[in-house]
């Protein structure tokens, strides 16, 4: 019972001092509030994210003058903003998700979103909206609460020291920590609403465009879902997106309170800026209707209606040749087919018009596994990471490819972080295992063998589990 007490006083202390020594002074509201994420943590956040934000999110719409146009626009409305010392680059998704989002360091909006608006003053209520939640320091916010929450599960964790209760209450405290905080609350939200019109009426655009920018944001979700043959509780991306969202009416009552609220702004010309704006968008707006069709090909991919999915890009290649995504879901067709020879081809294709495409470098690296090419594929899943790192399925395909040559040491990490990422998968802690027997870690051997008989005990590689621990278990247990 002591040393429960003594882990508890020791937990508490370290809360008291937290609370004491971890408080900054918010750059918008001027008040101390509990912050454990320091500005230069933020900016190494950001930049460290930035890869899987380009990728999850399709990877960039390639148009320099594009993104030039419209990033001086986000940099005109980050100068303007409470923390313009902070480094900015601004990024236009090349998927038809609408979305936008910032981090310190990385802006973005995707194609879907930016094909829906209808001027400048939109797109700035938009990306002042977003720049808001940096300015704020929202998710540096959202990083102290989970850290903060961490430090709450530990203490738990210690009152049941020495039972299995407390790692129970470790994994399911950080896991639901997690989900509670990947998105912004609406008080988050609103006040970002608040910074955005203020942002953009000092740069002299009609901040009644905010109220537009919202519409456009909920026919653009709509859209959406419409083409998808959902609704919006079907669509979990779409819930997600809204979840935080008070009912449009509501939302749009408030946008108006705050525009009534700004201190005098001057309107530079018609303060929309329409025909400049559709004037640069014009070539977007074109190709996006073409990934209409795409999109379609990519749900029928999905569905498993591969012949449908190739015709449907077929017609969009017609339309427009110079698309790398089109030729990736070419090829990822193809070996669904096991054409290997043609899957390297479309992929080849890919990245001869967007060198650099790493979806198309992970299938090139999955074509050369497939065909027993395990050296090419190492360099070709190397090179995945090297643009995604974070991208579990290219540790997976690195761990598998240096396992089949019996490089079981080099293949031991890169299956690890995905076995981390993807627990619930049905080989790998299998071929885990396997590549921890044969390095004579047999005691993490174990540990993996046994989450295979947890995960797939009937497949090839949960046989080879069980087999192994009948062997391992007794000869550690006599050691």
């Amino acid at each position: 019972m002591r040393h429960i007490l003594h882990a508890l006083m020791k937990w508490q202390y370290l809360i008291i001092f937290t609370f004491l020594f971890s408080c900054a002074v918010n750059p918008v509201s001027g008040e101390r509030e509990l912050m454990l994420v320091s500005e230069e943590q933020e900016v190494s956040i950001g930049k460290n994210a930035s890869p899987s934000l380009k990728w999850e999110f399709g990877g960039s719409y390639e148009d320099r003058a594009l993104e030039t146009y419209l990033g001086t626009i986000v940099k005109d409305l980050w100068k303007n903003s409470e923390r313009p010392n902070l480094p900015v680059e601004f990024h236009i998704q090349n998927t038809s998700l609408p979305n936008a989002f910032a981090l310190p360091g990385y802006v973005a909006i995707t194609r879907g979103l930016l094909s829906e608006m209808e001027n400048e003053a939109q797109f700035a209520a938009v990306m002042g909206h977003e720049i808001g939640h940096v300015m704020a320091r929202h998710t540096a916010k959202r990083i102290s609460r989970m850290q903060l929450q961490q430090v709450g599960i530990a203490i738990g964790a210690a009152a049941l020291q020495g039972s299995k209760g407390g790692d129970a209450l470790l994994a399911v405290g950080a896991a639901g920590s997690s989900l509670l905080l990947l998105k912004y609350d609406r008080d988050q939200e609103i006040q970002s609403d608040r910074l955005g019109v203020k942002y953009m009426s000092a740069l002299g655009y009609d901040p009644h465009e905010a109220l537009s920018a919202h519409k456009v944001l909920e026919k653009s979700v709509d859209n959406y879902i419409k083409k998808l043959g959902k609704s919006r509780e079907e669509d979990s991306f779409v819930s997600n997106l809204l979840s935080t969202h008070p009912r449009a009416e509501v939302r749009l009552s408030e946008i108006q309170d705050m525009i009534n609220q700004l201190p005098p702004y001057t309107i530079k010309g018609d303060g929309k800026f329409g025909n400049r704006f559709q004037t640069e968008t014009k070539k977007i707006n074109e190709i996006n209707k073409i990934y209409h069709v795409y999109d379609k090909a990519e749900q029928d991919y999905r569905d498993k209606k591969y012949g449908e999915a190739e015709k449907g890009l077929q017609e969009a290649i017609k339309l427009n040749g110079s698309q790398a995504p089109f030729y990736n879901l070419l090829g990822f067709i193809k070996l669904q087919q096991k054409n290997y020879e043609e899957a390297d081809k479309a992929f080849g294709r890919a990245l001869a018009v967007s060198p650099g495409f790493q979806p198309s470098i992970y299938g090139r690296g999955l074509s050369y596994l497939y065909k027993g090419s395990y050296e090419n594929a190492i360099l070709e899943f190397k090179k995945s990471l090297d643009e995604f790192p974070g991208h579990a399925q290219s540790h997976y395909g690195l761990g598998k490819s240096y396992y089949h040559i019996n490089k079981y040491s080099e293949a031991i990490p890169y299956l690890a972080n995905f076995a981390q990422a993807m627990p619930e998968h049905p080989e790998i802690h299998g071929l885990l295992g396997i590549c921890l027997d044969k390095t004579n870690d047999q005691k993490s051997a174990v540990i993996e063998y046994k989450n295979q008989l947890q995960v797939a005990p009937d497949t090839e590689l949960g046989r080879h589990a069980r087999k192994r621990l009948e062997a391992l278990e007794p000869a550690l247990k006599v050691k």
